[in-house]
């Protein structure tokens, strides 16, 4: 989650928030599996593009089993360290609130209305991003930021923010610095600043302000009667301020929910979904099995990304040159070259330093395959000689080899997923912005506690 200084403070709960340290927990056990492989540094990309959530991938179950998935997976430790230090500050006080089981479905149905804003975003940010994982509790932990903003509006929070490498503290009202964060979050996701998905920290934030009315109202109501009536004390130890929103936090907050979401009804309106082809498989060879996803325009252009080994790459790479990942002159053709192989020259070319080396290297290909519609290879299976190219500097000097490799591969891709799902997300979107509008206009002074 990106960070807006450092929080500390806020309300505290009568009781042990299970279900906080609980989801805690279960990140640090996932990211610890998934690092592994990198020293617990970062996850392995291998495992961002088997479990992050794929926009494209939404209609399918698939997609659907990814949303979950793709909750409890972090790209790096950082990553992990903020988004659980920002769920454990905000979120005992919603879960006292709520209790641990509501809180929960509140944590899970925020990151699915993060995952559809993500997905309804997808044009803002360029259509190649459908195509893209998005992982991280971000947008789940931003749910339970807007449903703290409703419940406890008048806490008081100590907001320390670097300048010039020293901190500089302030007291802040949680109103002022929960808005102040929501409104960086819709004004950094139209700038399309990459790698962080803006758009769905939005959308679970405004996902969190409706479930915090339709799951906490009962709730709140009966904490605030009990509070009222036996912890008066309390009030004055948290340094509460008014009770509510305030006329200005609302119109602020209404205008920035509205912008979160009207831009994305002209898009999803305007796009085409068959603009881009997502089509997501996998490349095994000698034991091993790799994951790729591979992007195709209706023009023709295409790229994959994905993968973890180096040898998914040769031999895409290879077969690419060859015309024989994507060609449409292929499309609903089945090509055989096991009797007589092919056999061809294919040139590498090699990022070293701030230069470019280039090699000319042989590929005997035993290969048969077929082509779905689109000319994009459906499924294979042979056998590729080849040589790998090394390139080591030395002194200065460039040293060139080539080793040469033997691999038995097979391929296989899913039928294509088109831009269709950002017209999927756009509805239950919008209806998500209407119903946290609805709450923060008329329902606010129903779920303040203090």
């Amino acid at each position: 989650m990106p960070r807006l200084g450092y929080v500390f403070g806020g309300t505290e709960p009568r009781k042990f928030p299970l279900a906080t340290i609980a989801i805690v927990v279960i990140n640090v056990v996932v990211y610890l599996i998934t690092s592994s492989a990198n020293y617990l540094i970062s996850s392995s990309s291998s495992y961002l593009y088997k479990l992050g959530f794929i926009p494209a991938l939404l209609p399918s179950p698939e997609g659907l089993a990814r949303i979950f998935t793709s909750m409890f997976v972090h790209a790096n430790l950082l990553h992990l360290v903020f988004n659980m230090y920002f769920l454990y500050i905000f979120g005992r006080g919603v879960e006292d609130v709520m209790g641990s089981r509501r809180f929960l479905v509140l944590y899970l149905l925020s990151g699915i209305g993060a995952s559809l804003f993500h997905t309804a975003a997808v044009p803002v940010a360029g259509l190649a991003a459908i195509g893209i994982p998005a992982v991280g509790a971000s947008g789940a932990i931003s749910g339970v930021l807007g449903a703290y903003l409703m419940f406890f509006p008048g806490t008081s929070l100590v907001a320390c923010f670097p300048i010039f490498f020293l901190p500089a503290c302030f007291t802040m009202r949680a109103s002022a610095y929960l808005i102040f964060w929501f409104a960086t979050q819709v004004i950094y996701g139209y700038m399309n600043l990459g790698g962080i998905a803006f758009f769905a920290h939005a959308g679970g934030f405004i996902a969190g302000i409706a479930l915090a009315w339709i799951l906490g109202r009962v709730k709140a109501r009966e904490l605030r009667i009990f509070r009222e009536t036996l912890y008066l004390f309390r009030y004055i130890v948290l340094r509460v301020y008014v009770s509510g929103l305030g006329r200005a936090a609302k119109i602020l907050l209404i205008a920035l929910i509205a912008l979160s979401t009207a831009p994305l009804i002209y898009y999803s309106a305007t796009i085409e979904p068959s603009s881009l082809s997502v089509y997501v498989g996998n490349v095994g060879f000698d034991g091993y099995v790799d994951t790729v996803l591979l992007k195709v325009s209706p023009y023709g252009s295409y790229s994959y990304e994905g993968y973890n080994y180096d040898n998914t790459n040769i031999i895409l790479y290879r077969i690419s040159k060859l015309n024989l990942l994507v060609n449409p002159s292929l499309s609903g053709r089945n090509l055989s070259y096991l009797d007589k192989p092919l056999e061809a020259t294919v040139e590498i070319r090699l990022e070293v330093g701030n230069r470019y080396v280039s090699e000319k290297v042989p590929v005997t290909l035993y290969f048969e395959a077929i082509y779905d519609e689109n000319g994009v290879i459906k499924s294979a299976e042979g056998v590729m000689q080849t040589e790998v190219v090394q390139v080591s500097v030395l002194l200065g000097r460039t040293m060139v080899s080539k080793i040469p490799v033997t691999l038995r591969f097979s391929i296989a891709f899913s039928d294509p997923y088109t831009a269709e799902a950002v017209v999927i997300a756009l509805p239950p979107s919008a209806l998500i912005s209407l119903v946290a509008i609805y709450v923060v206009a008329r329902k606010d002074t129903e779920l303040v506690i203090s």
